[in-house]
C-alpha cells in the first residue's frame, strides 16, 4: 500500500458500510473541455505524484456539485453546534 492510501468505510449506496482504499487528493483542477457539449476534465494528482483525469458530462458535473454544496452546508451547520441532519 502507498503510503498515501489507507482504509475508511463508506456508506455505499445499498446502504450498508464497505471497506474502501482511498488516497487523500493534493491538488485538483476543473477544466472546461472544447467541445461545445458542457463538460469537464476533473484532474486529481496524489500526494506521491500520480494523477488521472476523468471526462465529466455536463449532467453530471451539475449532480457533482450539487452534492458537494449539500455535504458542505451540512458540515457547516455541524461546525456551528447545531443539530445534526440525516442525509
Amino acid at each position: 500500500m502507498r503510503a498515501s492510501a489507507h482504509d475508511t468505510v463508506v456508506r455505499s449506496i445499498s446502504g450498508r458500510p464497505e471497506l474502501r482504499q482511498v488516497t487523500q487528493v493534493q491538488e485538483w483542477r476543473v477544466e472546461r473541455t472544447l467541445d461545445d457539449d458542457g463538460g469537464v476534465v476533473l484532474s486529481i494528482v496524489a500526494p506521491g505524484g500520480e494523477s488521472q483525469s476523468f471526462l465529466v458530462g455536463q449532467a453530471d458535473a451539475h449532480d457533482i456539485g450539487e452534492v458537494l454544496r449539500r455535504k458542505a452546508a451540512c458540515v457547516e451547520r455541524l461546525d456551528h453546534g447545531e443539530p445534526r441532519r440525516r442525509p
